[in-house]
C-alpha cells in the first residue's frame, strides 16, 4: 500500500460509520494472526479494497455492496488466508485460528474467579472443534455476526451455518460434561 493510499484509507475511516467497522476488522484480524501490526495492515488493505469497490460502484463498473459489513469480514478473511497460502504455511492457519480469550470487563472479582475456570475449559474445548465449526462459533459469539453475515463470510448457506453452529454447540455441551 502506498503512503497516498494509506492516507486515503485513514481519511475514509474517520467517518463514524466506518470507524466502528475498522476497529471490528482490526480485532477480527488480530484474533486470526495474533500480531497487531500485521492485523492493522490487513484491516487497512481491507478498507483500501472497500474504497476501490465503492469507486467502481459509483462509476457503474460494479454493483453496490448489499451487505458491506459481511463483505469487510469476508475480504479480511480472504486476505489473511491468501497471505498464509503465499507463505506456504497452511498448517499455521489452524494454529492462528485459535479462539481469542476475551478480556473480562466484570469488576466483581468473585464472579470473575468463579467463571474463569469454566471459561478456560470452554475455550480449550472450543479449540478442539473442527476449524469450520470453530470459525462459525467465533463469528457468531465473538464478532456477533448474524447467520446471513456468517454465511456470506464463510461462503456457506444460512442453513449450513445453522447446522455448523448447532453441531458445534452440541459437541461443546458433550465435551463440557466429560
Amino acid at each position: 500500500m502506498t503512503e497516498e493510499q494509506r492516507i486515503e484509507v485513514q481519511e475514509h475511516i474517520k467517518n463514524a460509520d466506518y470507524r466502528a467497522d475498522y476497529n471490528a476488522i482490526c480485532l477480527y484480524a488480530l484474533r486470526l494472526v495474533r500480531n497487531r501490526a500485521l492485523a492493522e495492515e490487513f484491516a487497512q488493505e481491507t478498507f483500501l479494497r472497500l474504497l476501490q469497490q465503492e469507486k467502481m460502484a459509483e462509476n457503474g463498473e460494479a454493483q453496490p455492496l448489499q451487505n458491506p459489513r459481511a463483505w469487510l469480514y469476508r475480504t479480511a478473511r480472504n486476505l489473511i488466508y491468501d497471505f498464509f497460502r503465499r507463505q506456504r504455511k497452511r498448517a499455521e492457519i489452524c494454529e492462528y485460528l485459535t479462539v481469542f480469550t476475551p478480556q473480562s470487563h466484570d469488576s466483581e472479582a468473585i464472579r470473575e474467579a468463579e467463571n474463569k475456570e469454566t471459561n478456560e475449559m470452554l475455550l480449550q474445548k472450543l479449540n478442539e472443534l473442527p476449524v469450520r465449526q470453530r470459525e462459525a462459533v467465533r463469528l457468531r459469539f465473538q464478532e456477533r455476526l448474524k447467520y446471513d453475515e456468517i454465511a456470506e463470510v464463510m461462503g456457506e448457506t444460512r442453513s449450513s451455518v445453522g447446522k455448523l453452529l448447532s453441531e458445534a454447540i452440541r459437541r461443546l455441551r458433550e465435551m463440557m460434561q466429560e
